[in-house]
């Protein structure tokens, strides 16, 4: 967990203000300690997307909340089709054959 400094220091290009402002769009949302904000893995990635899509590719602030919104559903669809695969994994043999059947006649 890193402490707000220590995410600047490791994305030099964005300012102290931008992210107290993400933060508080709830556009990155660290865990508290205290109410001193804490940063994760997964914040510090969301404040690098953050980095390019406002610093570099210079998207408004309109547009940022609908992308970061379809990034999320891609995410959580991710996490649901890896789960999903998971699941036909451990069926017997005639039961993934049958799926995988299923799913290739949708085709």
């Amino acid at each position: 967990m890193l402490k707000e400094q220590e995410v600047l220091s490791v994305i030099a290009s964005v300012s102290d203000v931008q992210l107290r402002v993400w933060v508080s769009k709830d556009w990155v949302r660290p865990a508290q300690d205290g109410s001193t904000p804490v940063f994760n893995e997964a914040d510090v990635a969301r404040v690098r997307l953050l980095d390019t899509l406002i610093n570099q590719l210079e998207i408004d602030h309109e547009a940022t909340p609908i992308i970061l919104s379809l990034i999320d559903q891609i995410h959580d669809m991710r996490a649901q089709m890896r789960r999903v695969s998971e699941v036909i994994e451990e069926q017997p043999d005639d039961i993934r054959r049958t799926i995988l059947d299923l799913m290739s006649d949708g085709s």
